[in-house]
């Protein structure tokens, strides 16, 4: 015979901390589809293979999916660290969300401009990468000298 299942019964220490999407990450998010929607368009209206159109979409899909993914480790930093180290977490977004915007905008005056735009934004997810791992490194450099230099006292 089978034991029945105990109750779960909520923690008390336990809270829900999900928040909403930031305004960024809707900005984000915004400007990535309107940049695959321009991208498609163009390729649609071009004299190329019916199928061209079609890779060119999953490939933008992907790279913005990579994007987004690269995105998250700066985008979480932001919010657990506290004052300076916050600025450094948040200086990537800024980069990609300037970038983005420098890209739709040329790609909306003329579809002759960032011809590899995908490349673009993978290579800064890449970059963001490297440059989160240096971040990460040196924060806990200096947190690991504080807590030696607390014990110590």
């Amino acid at each position: 015979m089978l034991s029945p299942i105990p109750a779960c019964k909520p923690q008390s220490g336990i809270r829900n901390t999900s928040k909403p999407m930031p305004r960024l990450t809707l900005g984000l998010l915004s400007l990535a589809l309107c940049l695959v929607a321009v991208n498609s368009s163009a390729a649609a209206a071009s004299p190329e293979p019916a199928s061209a159109w079609v890779w060119n979409f999953l490939i933008a899909s992907f790279v913005l999916a990579v994007t987004a993914a690269s995105a998250v480790l700066p985008y979480s930093a932001v919010r657990k660290w506290q004052a300076g180290w916050r600025i450094a977490a948040a200086a990537p977004l800024v980069v990609l969300f300037l970038w983005l915007i420098l890209i739709v905008a040329s790609k909306a005056l003329g579809t002759g401009s960032h011809e590899l735009w995908p490349l673009e934004v993978f290579a800064w997810a890449m970059l963001n990468m490297i440059y989160m791992v240096a971040a990460m490194t040196v924060k806990r450099i200096f947190a690991r000298a504080d807590e030696d230099t607390s014990v110590s006292d």
